[in-house]
């Protein structure tokens, strides 16, 4: 079963299975290019921004990867998540090592259009743990995702 929720004109998630997450991102801002990338790849600074990410440290930098761990109060309750991160010039890939998701994929890509804009792509696949998503509404995965991904462009404009 494949069902699409539209929040904006401009991110999409697709429930594909009963239990995997798909989220689209893309927006075209008047930024420049590293600006806006430096905020997505300095998620260490990820706490001063993202509505319920109360912790973000960077666990080990290996260039090109680096360990990270974010940590969340989501309905009074404390979840984190630790990725192993790969950097690239305009990208960074994200891979769940430890969390609450059964899996966690994701990707930011960061692509001028001129010198003084850009757009920004984010892609990400999860599977939520049976007894999670049974407690864990649509409505509210759906609202989560917003919010992150709309704190990234405000932060960045």
């Amino acid at each position: 079963m494949k069902r699409i929720i539209h929040f904006k004109k401009d991110i999409d998630i697709n429930k594909q299975k009963a239990l995997d997450v798909v989220i689209h991102f893309k927006k075209d801002i008047d930024i420049n290019k590293q600006k806006a990338l430096d905020v997505v790849l300095k998620f260490d600074e990820y706490s001063k921004f993202i509505p319920g990410c109360s912790a973000a440290s960077l666990l080990k930098r290996d260039y090109p990867l680096e360990i990270g761990r974010l940590e969340f109060n989501i309905l009074g309750k404390e979840y984190f998540i630790v990725s192993e991160n790969t950097l690239s010039e305009d990208s960074i890939i994200i891979n769940q090592t430890e969390g609450p998701f059964d899996y966690f994929e994701g990707k930011w890509v960061v692509e001028a259009n001129t010198e003084d804009s850009c757009s920004i792509d984010f892609n990400a696949e999860f599977e939520l743990p049976f007894l999670l998503n049974a407690l864990a509404p649509q409505a509210l995965v759906d609202k989560f995702a917003s919010t992150i991904i709309e704190s990234f462009i405000k932060r960045v404009s």
